[in-house]
């Protein structure tokens, strides 16, 4: 049988552009799959912590405003109301005192005492953290005058409140579409998924601050609150804390492996690489669970927010020992001699303890879901 080429190379093309539709269309299906999954993924974040708006405030000197980046988040919405009695401290005086706490935060004991702070108090900004530092080292539980009358406790009589500063933010736009709170620098309405445009969109960086108060459990009195207990440090092993810290690297597809390794340097406890972990089984399980935890805070800094090798060793450590805090586990650290490398240049020191509060505040979060 004979085949008009003219009619077979129709036919050749016709094919062609049937798989050429066919893929656009798969493409298109793909594309339009990856929208829809991004914007599910949008809707379903959680909604931040209450956030709180505070009027009045003062501009920042321009000898501090390098300090305004370790201040720009807003206030947990206990941290506000001041008691009436209490005289507003000028901004001055605490920027003072946070300029100081910033050069000397990389001393060993300081710097063990800001990350002692962290693992209590994540919530607030680095600037706050190193301010209710030097201020009430030993603090527990803070919140604002109000906060402790509303638990049915009263702030001592003769007691100082913890001085810190509240970016002064304008309110939190609404959703046009459901009336929503939108999150600062958020680009969709967590409710309904409208996307946000303008400067809703932006994130915004705070001009003035305002001195406020926050008083820790131990400066008040009054109605017991039993549902509240401060761990206590110590060196054995947490177990229930070992079974979080599993369940979570499980959770994010890791492997964890306890396999003996005899021809691995003795002194390497443990190991994080790829999507796997190791931990040297010949080890006191109170140092597997430091290592434990110190090789997931290595997967988060590395693996999930991209920090450089050669930073994430020592965030890795520094976070791994805020979370061990946190639950009453003392991983044994006392020296950070390590620091004084970030402190030449104050805007690193900034970014590496912006990180440390990063991944230990994602790691908390995620443990005590």
């Amino acid at each position: 049988m004979v085949v008009d080429c003219r009619t077979q190379q129709q036919m050749n093309d016709a094919i062609g552009f049937g798989m050429a539709i066919m893929f656009m269309g798969l493409m298109l299906g793909l594309v339009r799959s990856l929208v829809m999954e991004t914007l599910k993924a949008e809707r379903e974040k959680p909604e931040l912590l209450p956030q709180v708006t505070v009027e009045g405030g003062e501009p920042v000197p321009s000898q501090y405003r390098y300090l305004v980046g370790w201040l720009r988040e807003p206030l947990p919405e206990y941290s506000l109301a001041v008691a009436p009695e209490v005289k507003e401290r000028k901004i001055d005086a605490v920027l003072k005192q946070l300029k100081e706490g910033v050069e000397n935060v990389q001393n060993s004991e300081n710097f063990r005492q800001f990350l002692l702070t962290m693992s209590k108090f994540h919530d607030y900004s680095i600037g706050n953290l190193i301010l209710i530092a030097i201020q009430k080292p030993d603090a527990t539980r803070v919140a604002g005058f109000n906060t402790w009358k509303e638990l049915g406790r009263w702030v001592k009589k003769g007691e100082k409140g913890i001085a810190i500063l509240a970016p002064v933010l304008p309110p939190r736009p609404t959703c046009p579409v459901c009336g929503a709170k939108i999150p600062r620098g958020a680009r969709y309405c967590p409710r309904c998924g409208e996307p946000v445009e303008g400067e809703e969109a932006i994130e915004v960086t705070p001009a003035y601050f305002k001195v406020v108060y926050v008083f820790d459990v131990s400066q008040t009195e009054g109605k017991e609150l039993p549902e509240f207990e401060v761990p206590v440090l110590t060196g054995e092993a947490n177990e229930e804390l070992f079974g979080k810290v599993l369940a979570l690297a499980k959770a994010e597809g890791l492997t964890v492996s306890f396999e003996p390794r005899p021809y691995e340097d003795p002194s390497l406890k443990g190991q994080y690489f790829g999507k796997s972990i190791w931990v040297r089984p010949e080890e006191p399980r109170a140092q597997q669970l430091k290592t434990l935890l110190h090789e997931v805070a290595h997967y988060y800094s590395e693996s999930v927010f991209h920090i450089s090798r050669r930073d994430a060793e020592t965030i890795a450590e520094s976070a791994a020992f805020a979370v061990g805090a946190h639950f009453g586990f003392d991983t044994g650290v006392r020296s950070f001699p390590y620091v004084a490398l970030w402190a030449q240049d104050k805007k690193v020191l900034e970014e590496n303890l912006a990180a440390i509060r990063r991944v230990t505040t994602t790691i908390l979060e995620r443990l005590e879901k």
